[in-house]
């Protein structure tokens, strides 16, 4: 089996993320003049970025990715990893280690000194598979409603 590969995402590549988050958001894919824009906005959005996986030529995962300056912590640099999606009929083959390993080394070479992600309270086998990686949880993480809907 290939290795799997991560790089920055290209708008050629839009028709495979809508699909891939739509499994994430277990809901209809983002349409592609809205993902589009959204693409564009987030190059122009310093330290943010969207990454695709590859094994071989294909397309089997997505992450973003944003890292950031802090006044906390010494000034140093966070990284939040978010949106992270492995292909359904591709879990299980060691493409979201590799994925997260990936996201880990881009966030070191970047400065941040830790990695942080968010995952909704339901997923508990993205939990699982995240403590497997060496994730710890920390705090707890709150939200609400901006009141803006989709």
């Amino acid at each position: 089996m290939s290795a799997v590969a991560l790089r920055p995402l290209q708008p050629a590549d839009l028709p495979v993320l809508c699909r891939l988050l739509g499994e994430l958001d277990e809901g209809p894919p983002v349409e592609p003049a809205t993902a589009e824009a959204t693409l564009a906005a987030m190059q122009a959005f310093p330290g943010y970025r969207c990454f695709v996986a590859e094994r071989g030529e294909t397309v089997v995962g997505t992450l973003s990715m944003l890292v950031f300056p802090v006044l906390s912590r010494h000034a140093r640099r966070e990284a939040i990893v978010d949106a992270v999606v492995v292909a359904h009929e591709r879990r299980g083959q060691g493409i979201g280690r590799a994925m997260m390993a990936a996201a880990l080394q881009l966030a070191a070479d970047q400065g941040a000194y830790k990695l942080a992600l968010s995952s909704n309270q339901r997923r508990t086998g993205a939990h699982d598979f995240y403590r497997a990686l060496g994730f710890e949880q920390h705090g707890l993480s709150f939200s609400i409603a901006t009141g803006i809907h989709p």
